[in-house]
């Protein structure tokens, strides 16, 4: 870990204090009371952005260190730097486990891609003889010809007029994307760049797997070199989603947020103070499927903190002690949520399900919760909706095969009713059941219904959400059917 310097004040810009502010709350009981905060430092680690602010409270000095925000008694860490070092490992090590940050994102539309330069490198550690070398460029070779694949079906990255090379020209393909991913004047070094180390990639690659004298040495370089501009490639999709970055039109800053009060929105430059109105941000509303929930609904979000604000001390205690000694009588596994109890079907309900059903109404069977805050840890009855399962007839199938299509995935799911179907989702269904790569999708248990005139169906996979803010169901499109592909007619 890198070496931190001596703490130093700084401006403390009001919506950043506001926002620590707000964070210090949500932590805190309802006599919590903050006395002051102050803004120490900022440090920029392996590209991330780590602030550190010094808080003082009724209940002791705190640090709050940001980039996820998370606290720090300072009675147990009195050093800031023991702190900071302490956050940035904790941090790293909670996202690899999470196997969902940004970067693992970004890769979705080329797994099969990644895959095939990991069995290289795996391979790699194991070559001896000139042949393992040579195996080692038919693997990168391959990996190559599967990003290929990958960019030839990149929705929006081709036009239909264009004239599309053949499935496995990968330079001709390279040629293509680099084109369309580094288009325009101010793109000419990126473009060159990409149509250039495609090309002598791909021939070093080629060279290596008939080479009769390779060495370690060449396999590696050339494992090396399909990394690189596979990732080039993978940065430079990333910047074509992305657009051009928004840029203060006062003063050019790139450093723009957003803020709402007032009852309006407004972009708001941080470093010279320029405001514009401005539209909703899209994490304004929860995306369901292909729609948007409405806005943050009225009433605060209440957490598990503020359970008793909903329920009586007596009826929260009278229904978790009958979850305690129902769960202890049967011998199962320990009781360890204290926010969970057992419904009238003997069935453990969590703390949402709990809330809804005393104060608003009972859920229907086959129905879930879906919080319109987008809050997972929010138990407000008025911010729920009770959005039935059931709208139709499903059969139960096993997903068999997942291919990565960009934003969508392409599932082969099998069952003794509907015989082998082929259908598409958008890849938000990971997100939705915290799963960190399709792969995790094999074997699962699925629900679906049967296509409508249009081709259309549901699908619900037989897992747990992780964000209450989405519900299950998920808008699947039946895969036109192709020659040679043995499919069941339908029975449903």
């Amino acid at each position: 870990m890198a070496r931190w310097h001596a703490v130093r004040r700084m401006e403390t810009p009001e919506h950043e204090r506001r926002a620590i502010e707000e964070y210090l709350r949500s932590q805190g009981d309802s006599g919590f009371e903050i006395e002051h905060v102050e803004k120490l430092t900022s440090e920029y680690v392996l590209g991330g952005q780590y602030d550190v602010w010094d808080a003082h409270t009724n209940e002791g000095r705190w640090w709050v260190i940001t980039n996820p925000t998370n606290l720090y008694s300072q009675q147990h860490i009195k050093s800031m730097d023991v702190a900071l070092s302490f956050h940035i490992g904790l941090m790293m090590r909670v996202m690899a486990l999470r196997g969902t940050s940004s970067a693992g994102n970004r890769h979705r539309w080329a797994p099969d891609v990644l895959r095939r330069l990991d069995l290289a490198t795996s391979e790699l550690e194991r070559a001896v003889e000139v042949e393992d070398y040579q195996a080692i460029g038919m693997r990168l070779r391959e990996a190559l010809l599967s990003l290929a694949s990958a960019l030839s079906e990149l929705d929006g990255l081709h036009g239909p007029t264009d004239d599309l090379p053949k499935a496995g020209d990968f330079k001709a393909w390279a040629h293509l994307a680099a084109g369309d991913l580094g288009a325009g004047s101010e793109s000419d070094h990126l473009r060159t760049y990409l149509r250039t180390t495609s090309e002598k990639t791909w021939g070093y690659v080629n060279w290596l797997t008939h080479a009769r004298h390779a060495s370690e040495v060449d396999a590696r370089f050339a494992l090396s070199a399909t990394s690189q501009i596979v990732e080039a490639f993978i940065l430079a999709v990333e910047r074509w989603r992305l657009g051009r970055p928004r840029r203060c039109s006062a003063c050019g800053s790139y450093r723009l947020r957003i803020d709402f009060e007032d009852g309006q929105w407004n972009t708001v430059c941080s470093v010279c103070g320029d405001t514009m109105l401005t539209e909703p941000p899209p994490s304004a509303g929860v995306a369901t499927g292909e729609t948007l929930r409405p806005a943050q609904p009225e009433g605060d979000c209440i957490t598990t903190e503020g359970f008793d604000i909903f329920l009586s001390p007596a009826q929260a205690q009278s229904m978790l002690e009958s979850a305690e000694q129902a769960l202890v009588a049967r011998s199962g596994p320990q009781w360890h949520n204290r926010f969970a109890t057992l419904g009238s079907e003997d069935q453990l309900v969590d703390a949402h399900r709990l809330v809804f059903s005393v104060t608003e109404r009972e859920l229907q069977p086959g129905s879930e919760l879906v919080y319109t805050c987008g809050d997972d840890n929010c138990v407000n009855p008025s911010h729920a909706t009770a959005e039935p399962l059931s709208s139709g007839e499903y059969v139960i199938a096993i997903v068999e095969a997942a291919i990565p299509h960009s934003d969508q995935v392409e599932l082969v799911v099998s069952s003794p009713l509907v015989g082998r179907r082929r259908i598409l989702v958008h890849v938000g269904i990971l997100d939705r059941h915290g799963l960190s790569d399709i792969s995790d999708l094999l074997e699962r248990v699925v629900c679906i219904t049967a296509a409508d005139t249009d081709g259309q169906r549901k699908l619900v996979l037989v897992d747990k959400r992780v964000h209450y803010g989405e519900t299950s169901i998920s808008d699947a499109s039946v895969v036109p059917e192709q020659p040679g592909v043995d499919l069941q007619p339908d029975a449903t």
